[in-house]
This record gives C-alpha cells, structure tokens and sequence, in this order.
C-alpha cells in the first residue's frame, strides 16, 4: 500500500511540475481573453484587475464589422489556401520525382537544393524582391501565393523522400503488372501511406502563412491588399495608427486571430501526432 501510495504521489507532482510551465506561458493569453470582454474605459483604468465587472461583446462587434480587418482576414485566408494546398503538393510530387523516377542529373539538382539550405534566407530577400518588382508583382498577392506552387521547399521534399523510399519496392512493382501508370503510384499508392507527414506539412505550412509578417511587410504596401497580421502591425505598432483603434478591440481583435488557429490544431490533433510517431518509427 506504502509503495502505491508512494507511486500515485510522485505522479501527482510530475503532473503538476509539467503543468506549471504551461501555467506560466498560457497566463498572457488568458489575460487577453478576459480583458478583450473590458470596455475601454474600464480597460484603461488603473488597478482594473483581471475579469471585467460588467462584461460586453461590444469590442468583437467593433472588431467584425471593421472592414480593413475583414479584408485583411481574408487576404490572409487566400495566402493560407494557397501555402496550404501548394507546398506539401508540389513538395510530394517533386520528392517522388527524385525518388522513384529516373531521369539525367536526378542526384546533381538534388544535392544542388540541398545545398540552398546553407544560403542564409535574408540573402535571398534583395534577389526575389528584384524579380517580383520587375515583373510587376510588388503590392500584389502574387509573391505570397504563386511561389508556394514551386517545390515547397527542399527540406520538405526532403523529409518525404525518406518516407517515400521507406515503402516496399514490391508494391510498385505489383503496381507496374496492374498497368498503373506514374500519376497512380503516386496518388493511389504513395500518397495514402505517407498522408501523416502530408498533414503535418499542410498545418505547418497554415501556422507560418497565418501569422507571416516579413513576407507582407515586404511586398504588400496598399491597404486593400493587407494580410491580417500586416493589419495588427499597422494599427498595434504604428503609434498614428494606434491611436485611432480602442485598447479593449485590439484585445478582441488578438483572440479572433488565435480562433482559426485553435480550431485546426483542434480538427487535426490526432494526425499531428500520427505524423510525429509516423516520423519516429521511420527513423
């Protein structure tokens, strides 16, 4: 009995060990939602504690019905969907190219990718700027969106190229007999058995377009092509702008943006973790 005691009180203190850190980080959060139902007054107010005393909605009704928000809401959607469905695409595609199709140079341009990992990205900004603005892009969604339909990046295809290799070569070889053509072994075949890490790819790839701010800050200047997180650094950063937007619908307007967040991490938890144990046992 001693010893099961003994047991169950030292899982208890490693539950809460763990649990304090999270306390600790969590905190700001917290006190962001509870702040974002203050009315300004009351907000500013010295000593105004951590739960309003008469609680309102009437700083999410400011924030939604403000149309510069709106817009940038949905500019940032657009420049999700495109991250999304662009770069763990192509990504998969160009991974099963190195893999499992031959052609000249296949492992010369490989290792050539490989070796852009060394190039530092801020020496790359000047370059892609240039080209962006000479082909008439600047103050566009094009450079944010368009270029997520060109490989995805190396260290994605990467990833999936030893996932790729990881599957039975008997599989496309029964394939072969079964008259599959390439486009069939890689979407019927290939594509089902690595679909964790595809996932993985997809939220990930959602997280860096949704709160990217160098790439807007870069080639977004004209208001009506703002991103959401443009938006944020405009009216929270800017003191000019700052000044004309209530502290209390700043609030509201921060946990709106942690929502969509939520919820994918919410909807895709289960193949999060799937794809992190799938990446484990393949290694």
């Amino acid at each position: 009995m001693k010893r099961a005691n003994t047991k169950k009180a030292l899982a208890w203190w490693k539950y809460v060990l763990l649990a304090l850190p999270c306390i600790v980080f969590l905190f700001p959060v917290f006190v962001l939602i509870t702040r974002s139902f203050f009315s300004n007054s009351e907000l500013t107010t010295i000593g105004a504690g951590i739960f309003s005393k008469n609680p309102t909605l009437d700083n999410y009704k400011e924030a939604l019905s403000n149309k510069d928000f709106l817009n940038g809401l949905k500019n940032s959607l657009i420049i999700c969907a495109c991250s999304v469905i662009g770069g763990p695409l192509t990504a998969f595609m160009a991974a099963y190219a190195f893999t499992k199709v031959k052609f000249t140079g296949r492992k010369f341009w490989f290792m050539i990718g490989i070796g852009t990992v060394m190039i530092p990205g801020v020496l790359l900004q000047l370059p892609c700027y240039k080209i962006f603005v000479d082909i008439g892009w600047y103050d566009t969604l094009l450079p944010l969106t368009i270029p997520c339909f060109f490989g995805g990046g190396i260290l994605n295809i990467f990833m999936i190229m030893q996932f790729i290799r990881s599957i039975p070569k008997e599989v496309y070889e029964a394939a072969t007999l079964d008259g599959a053509n390439t486009f069939k072994k890689m979407f019927r075949i290939t594509m089902p058995v690595i679909r964790p890490i595809i996932i993985l790819m997809m939220v990930n790839s959602f997280f860096g377009a949704w709160t990217d701010l160098t790439g807007p800050l870069l080639y977004i200047q004209s208001p009506e092509n703002y991103t959401v997180t443009l938006y944020i650094f405009e009216q929270f950063l800017c003191v000019e702008e700052a000044e004309s937007m209530r502290m209390a619908t700043q609030m509201a307007i921060g946990v709106l943006l942690m929502i969509p967040m939520v919820i994918v991490y919410c909807i895709f938890q289960k193949q999060l973790i799937n794809g992190l144990k799938f990446g484990a046992v393949k290694e």
